[in-house]
Parts: structure tokens; sequence; C-alpha cells
């Protein structure tokens, strides 16, 4: 009951104009498994760090062992497609080639650029599922491993908890008549006014959890006091 209350007092407005708000981080996501199998690098310790690196990978041996196979045979298929090519070319206009001759040499040529198409369809489906089972962060934030290494996760399972602190965000629920003309008025953040954010999202309609309260976000981008509770004023305007 304490923590709501909490919540509820941070949503809403204290006097007329005024809001208590937190400094957020300018993105916070929730990465999920895209692809299922088992966890075979992953370090705890890179927990709550930032970090520029392969963070997790899921078991991709046999995926990429197919992959080197198909990259192979391709490399094949494209040298008997020139050849077959090559072979097309001398008699497609020879008048003493039968009709069937040169439809054969074709259909072979078509054949094998058909297995090509497929094959190379079948490279960049394998290369996407390797994509999808190594998970790289860069300038990013670790904030929380919900797995371990050696753990088999399926498609959907929760991974971790990444956040961007390359800049800040404050989001503030005003009221009906805060709301109204926002753009006009001025902003004051803990008594400044040139405390370097500006409006990055600002509803049209009343939020669905805070009711009669229109959701609004403010960002700046730099370092920031993350998790300091800040007061808002919005005045002026019209």
């Amino acid at each position: 009951m304490k923590q709501f209350w909490i919540l509820l007092i941070a949503a809403l407005p204290l006097l007329a104009g005024s809001y208590k708000a937190q400094i957020e981080p300018y993105e916070s996501v929730t990465i999920a498994a895209e692809k299922g199998g088992r966890i075979v690098r992953l370090d705890q310790h890179d927990e709550l760090k930032m970090l520029n690196k392969t963070v997790l990978v899921i078991d991709h041996a046999l995926e990429s062992e197919e992959l080197a196979n198909d990259r192979a045979k391709l490399k094949l298929i494209d040298r008997q497609i020139g050849i077959k090519q090559r072979q097309y070319n001398r008699v497609k206009d020879l008048k003493g080639q039968s009709l069937f001759t040169k439809e054969r040499f074709l259909n072979e040529l078509l054949a094998l650029k058909l297995q090509r198409a497929d094959l190379k369809n079948r490279i960049a489906a394998l290369e996407d599922t390797i994509a999808k089972k190594e998970i790289a962060l860069h300038g990013r934030y670790l904030k929380k491993l919900y797995v371990r290494q050696g753990a088999f996760v399926a498609p959907g399972t929760k991974l971790m908890d990444v956040e961007d602190l390359s800049g800040s965000r404050i989001v503030l629920y005003l009221d009906a008549k805060d709301r109204k003309g926002l753009e006009r008025k001025t902003i004051t953040i803990d008594g400044k006014t040139d405390h370097g954010y500006t409006i990055d999202k600002a509803a049209e309609t009343t939020d669905a959890k805070y009711l009669s309260s229109y959701r609004v976000e403010l960002v700046k981008k730099g370092p920031a006091p993350f998790g300091k509770v800040v007061t808002v004023e919005i005045g002026g305007g019209k």
C-alpha cells in the first residue's frame, strides 16, 4: 500500500501546475529471446555495467555448420550457372541446332538459377537465426539479467533489461488545464527554466492508468542524476 501511494503522488499534481516526477533513463527496454536454445555464453559480471560487446549467445553450432555448407554449395552453383550460361549462349542462335537441344540447355540453366534462389533464401534464413541468437550491446547499460549460462530458453523468454543512459526522460501526468496549450507554456524544473529538457511526447487523450491525466514526456541528452525526484511546474501561456 505504501508503494501505491508513492506512485500516486508522483503521478498527480501537488498543487495547481506543480508535479513531482523522477528522472529516468532516456530509454529502458526488456529484451526477450526470439529463438530458443541453450545459452552458451553469458557473464553474470556484466550486470550493472555499460557495455560494448556481445553479451549473450544461444547455441547456434548446427545453424553455423549448415550455413558454411550452404555458402560452399552456392559457390559451386554459381560456377555451374556460368558454364551452363556459356553453353546456352553458344547454341541458342545456331541454325544447325534443334529446338529441343536449345530448350534443354535453357531448362537446365533455369533449373540451376532456381536452385540458387532457393539456396540464397535458406542462407538468409540461417543468417537471421544466428543473428537473433546473439545479443550485443553498444553503449548500453545492462540493468538486470534474468537468465544464466547453461539455461535453456524458449522463444519469448525474458533475458535482460537494458537502459540507454545517453540522455534522460521525465514522465508527467498533467491535468487538462496544464495540458492545454502546453507548447506555449513555461516548464520549470526545480526552479530552473534553463534545464535543457524539451517535450518529446504529449498525449492528446487521457491516460488509461491515471484517469483524467495526460501523459507528457520531457527529454534531454547528456548525463543526468537518474532516480532523482524533481518538481516540475507548468506556468504561463493560454
